[in-house]
């Protein structure tokens, strides 16, 4: 949430006559703070629109939604644009979502439209403000298709986790992205004394900027100590539950150069960075496409197993070894 958080005073001076007034606090009107990430693998898009707001004290609150977002009556569309014509249009409209409690009040909304995004084509968002006759907008050009080439070939393939043996990635070209994120989805069996409930969780482990291929293709050996830290990171300690690895999904996500761009700035660690890298015309943000590439139905080895159960990360979080069970019972 700290990019959602931008104070903004402006120092005015009037002229009138002779005279000159000063107003040496004034609050500027809010700045519209913009995310859209087109998914090219959906088609559902979403988009959220917010506002920048002034506070004497970072630790109080906005008071209401109305302090955070505009008037449902916005008008949001994206335009498909091939050869300098404009070839379809979508247009959003507001659907209200339930958010965590935290610093923000939990009455919010985003906005959806239903249209397919296309590989490789120019994409114009347009935002108009009604009640202050404001345009805001922006362009992107859509990543390309790509494939992953290892891991693959689940039926027959088991994922060696450990850190003697790193697992390496290879996945083609993506026209147009400047990152790729690296990871895998984990399907696991939570079992407690009266239910057995399937989850899962991501488990990102690398995101990577501006690679240069070799004959079209990329690689890049992930660390498999990162998997079972991350695991320990997120997951909560219960004794009183069982877990059980179903399997493992192998995923990359590759994101355009606007994403690019804005991610490696987050990731220097910027406290405000949203202001040093945006392509919001009139306001701030990002406007951007990606596509998510998963082969799916991984099975860990026995002793990537049995790491998961008894390792050093994850001992706690009760997962059962190579034989279904865990030695002494649930910890």
């Amino acid at each position: 949430m700290r990019n959602s958080l931008f104070a903004a005073l402006i120092l005015t001076i009037i002229f009138t006559g002779c005279e000159t007034e000063i107003n040496v606090i004034a609050p500027a009107d809010p700045t519209p703070v913009v995310y859209c990430i087109l998914n090219q693998d959906s088609t559902m898009q979403y988009l959220r629109l917010s506002k920048s707001y002034i506070v004497d004290d970072a630790t109080i609150p906005p008071g209401s939604s109305d302090s955070l977002l505009f008037a449902r009556a916005t008008k949001v569309a994206v335009e498909e644009v091939i050869n300098g014509k404009v070839t379809r249009r979508a247009y959003f409209t507001p659907m209200d979502i339930r958010k965590d409690s935290g610093f923000f009040p939990r009455e919010n909304w985003v906005y959806r439209a239903e249209f397919t995004v296309k590989p490789e084509t120019d994409y114009r968002l347009v935002i108009y403000l009604d009640n202050t006759d404001k345009i805001i907008y922006s362009t992107c050009y859509t990543v390309g298709d790509f494939q992953i080439v290892n891991p693959v070939y689940p039926e027959v393939r088991y994922i060696h986790m450990l850190p003697d043996h790193n697992l390496t990635f290879y996945w083609t070209k993506s026209l147009n992205a400047a990152i790729y994120q690296l990871g895998f989805v984990m399907h696991y069996m939570e079992i407690s004394e009266s239910e057995a409930v399937e989850k899962e969780i991501l488990i990102p482990l690398r995101s990577i900027f501006y690679l240069q291929p070799n004959d079209n293709l990329f690689s890049y050996p992930i660390n498999s100590v990162n998997f079972y830290s991350y695991l320990a990171q997120k997951m909560t300690v219960n004794p009183g539950l069982l877990r059980q690895c179903l399997k493992i999904d192998a995923v990359i996500i590759s994101g355009g150069e606007e994403l690019g761009y804005f991610m490696q700035i987050q990731q220097n660690g910027q406290t405000f960075s949203l202001m040093d890298y945006t392509n919001i015309q009139n306001g701030i943000g990002i406007f951007s496409s990606q596509v998510v590439r998963r082969i799916n139905g991984f099975s860990l080895t026995e002793q990537s197993v049995d790491t998961l159960a008894y390792g050093q990360f994850t001992n706690s979080l009760n997962f059962v070894d190579r034989t279904g069970t865990r030695r002494g019972g649930p910890h």
